[in-house]
């Protein structure tokens, strides 16, 4: 068992690539161990900065092993004549597996019987397979952009300066881009930038220490977060929790050094919003509130190195910061100059999507939305609700929204407040935005929840209907986020809409400019629906529970959820297993639908006419209990059939020669699983009978 140390040292990195190189790194070594068969790569640490990414790994296998390998070849028709002697054919294979031919064997294929080659590899040493391992993998790694330098053909992302490559205290000796690998790493670009020899793990990270080097993102958050909230603390303020700035500044950084800076007083009339997110997105600042929330004319800026004069390095960002928010401020003004309706108007001007028109086309589409589903959900709010749908996306034509696009919706619901709209229309602005990314806070009033969902489902009807449907991992229009918010939204409010009408009312609104056939985007509009509820609910719910309870009926998401947790809870009972047996023997009967009428005159057995007036009083039971929403009760009613069902099929033949008897029985059986289907379909149902 051995130590393998892997760096690659180069100009700075983009902090946004650092992570995931980090992650490919590793990827791409366990892919090529594993491939030449060379074991121990069970304890891989991985490091990143914006000068380095590397990783080392404790106990690599010094030889890689022998092995065994056994190549199938043709069959043994046509590698044998009719007297058992070798073809062309099996020569030809032979040879080119490098064994003779009295080696091969004739085995039992998946084609039948074959020749096969079985030949030994007898296992190289891990570090000649690494000469030529370590530089592949430096070619493979993934960047968002890549860079070529000099005349140099090999790329990278930036250009490279050293690598080190050590097996046992060994160098790896390879050459990429020029550069020799060799046993030394780099110290911290301005304070210790003279190389370092190593020759194990632990002197490499000990010369980190010494070299002002925290070669691990996650130490350098943690210091970064430390240090910022201390200084914030100094001032009586708090930081804004930031998990994304943290991780971008704490990779810019090799060691992070945090200073306090200011800036002017005047500047505090402009909402804090955009002052943060001037901080946060063009310097990578930390802006500091008080203990009720108020921005201060404070931040917190991250250096590279220690210094000896701070206060010349603070007052050069104090400069900067100045400038960035003195652009903000002028947006800011020169946005109210506006109205909200002269910009929504401007919206007739920007194209949402090529096929499906602007966006002031959208807008209208909407409302339609809006005006379908109050009648559902809040009548009472549909006036608020449709001027909240005219303005929603007015700030889209804001400077500021245009400079600072994260602002979208928080900035409709600043200037909304500023023209005197009502508190209900204004954060109703912003929050039609919501859910923004999973687990995200969802809209907590109707008006902005009815425009977040008429916004969410034309976007996912009209891609679907232009043939822009997520696949993969491509989905540009964010659909399946999308779709994911409506069914948290409609679950959240408890709104007792049926999703399949809705969906055929967006197809209806959307039809003059679909290109894909209405009835084949209702359907799979459905189906992604489904898909994705399944999807976001299995962490609380069985997949077959589910699944019996959506294939049974997917309309009214707040009745979904509530037959979901009354399937739950109902099959932790003793009458689950009984019931579900039940209906599975009704089912595997019925194997086509039918609707045809039950005559009781054509029933030939008691047991026909004793499970007809027990489904009639369950069924009567049952119907009641389902329209008050308690379908644990109605489930728990529904065991009530069981007898009848098991002396049914017991005593009776269902498929009987008559054809009016046979009808009838099935007619029954079909009235049985309806009353059942109106809660789940225990078909899907994984049960131990």
């Amino acid at each position: 068992m051995a130590e393998l140390i892997f760096e690659i040292g180069c100009e700075e990195i983009p902090a946004r690539f650092i992570r995931p190189a980090e992650s490919s790194l590793k990827e791409l070594l366990l892919k090529e161990l594993k491939n030449e068969g060379i074991k121990g790569a069970d304890h891989i640490l991985t490091y990143g900065t914006p000068r380095r990414i590397g990783l080392t790994l404790n106990g690599i296998e010094l030889i890689q092993p022998d092995r065994v390998i056994q190549v199938m070849g043709p069959k043994v028709g046509i590698a044998f004549d009719g007297d058992g002697n070798p073809t062309k054919v099996a020569n030809g294979f032979a040879k080119s597996q490098g064994v003779s031919v009295e080696d091969l064997e004739i085995v039992e294929g998946p084609k039948g019987r074959c020749i096969q080659a079985t030949k030994t590899i007898v296992g190289k040493k891990t570090f000649d397979c690494l000469t030529s391992i370590l530089p592949r993998i430096i070619k493979k790694l993934p960047f968002p952009k890549s860079m070529r330098w000099s005349t140099i053909e090999d790329s990278f992302a930036r250009p490279i300066h050293w690598i080190l490559a050590m097996l046992d205290g060994e160098v790896v000796p390879f050459t990429f881009a020029n550069i020799s690998s060799g046993n030394t790493s780099c110290g911290h670009r301005f304070m210790k930038p003279e190389p370092f020899e190593v020759s194990t793990i632990e002197s490499l990270f000990e010369n980190f220490k010494t070299a002002f080097v925290i070669p691990e993102c996650d130490t350098r958050k943690e210091l970064v977060q430390k240090e910022a909230e201390q200084l914030a603390k100094s001032i009586d303020g708090h930081i804004l929790a930031d998990g994304d700035l943290i991780t971008e500044v704490a990779n810019l950084v090799e060691y992070p050094v945090g200073m306090l800076g200011s800036f002017g007083e005047e500047f505090l009339k402009v909402p804090k919003e955009i002052l943060i997110d001037s901080m946060a997105k063009h310097q990578k600042y930390f802006a500091i509130l008080d203990e009720n929330g108020n921005l201060l004319p404070r931040f917190i800026v991250f250096a590279n190195t220690k210094v000896k004069e701070t206060e010349v390095v603070v007052k050069g960002n104090e400069r900067v910061l100045r400038a960035r928010l003195a652009d903000a401020r002028f947006f800011y003004d020169e946005d109210r100059q506006k109205s909200l309706d002269a910009l929504a108007d401007s919206l007739s001007a920007v194209t949402f999507e090529e096929k499906l028109g602007t966006i002031a086309e959208k807008i209208e589409r909407i409302k339609e939305h809006i005006s379908y589903m109050a009648s559902f959900i809040a009548p009472e709010d549909l006036e608020e609700a449709l001027r909240c749908a005219t303005l929603c996306k007015a700030d889209l034509q804001t400077l500021v929204v245009g400079e600072f696009a994260s602002l979208q919706g928080i900035m409709g619901r600043t200037y909304a407040k500023l023209a005197g709209e009502s508190e209900r229309v204004s954060v109703g602005i912003e929050q039609h935005y919501w859910p923004r990314f999973a687990d995200d806070e969802l809209p907590n009033d109707n008006v902005g929840a009815m425009v977040a969902l008429a916004d969410k489902m034309d976007t996912i009807v009209g891609c679907f209907g232009v043939g822009l449907k997520p696949s993969g991992t491509a989905d540009p229009y964010a659909l399946r986020r999308q779709a994911l918010g409506v069914l948290r939204i409609l679950v959240d409010r408890g709104y007792r809409i049926s999703l399949d009408d809705w969906i055929k009312f967006s197809v209806e609104a959307l039809k003059d400019k679909l290109t894909k056939p209405l009835d084949e985007t209702i359907s799979q509009v459905n189906l992604f629906f489904e898909g994705r509820y399944r999807n976001w609910r299995n962490a609380d719910f069985s997949q077959d529970t589910i699944k019996s309870v959506t294939k049974a009926r997917f309309q009214v998401m707040a009745d979904v959820e509530e037959r979901m947790k009354a399937l739950k809870e109902f099959r932790k009972q003793s009458g689950f297993e009984s019931l579900a047996a039940a209906f599975k023997r009704v089912m595997n009967i019925l194997k086509e639908e039918t609707s045809a009428v039950v005559n009781p005159d054509l029933f030939a057995s008691d047991a026909e006419q004793e499970m007809w007036q027990q489904y009639q009083r369950t069924r009567d039971d049952v119907t009641i209990l389902i329209k008050k929403k308690e379908f644990l009760s109605a489930l728990q009613a529904m065991v009530s059939l069981k007898a009848a069902v098991d002396k049914f099929f017991d005593d009776v033949l269902v498929m009987d020669k008559d054809e009016k008897i046979k009808n009838n029985r099935l007619a029954l059986l079909w009235h049985l699983a309806e009353l059942f289907n109106q809660i789940a379909d225990f078909r899907q149902i994984q049960t131990s009978e």
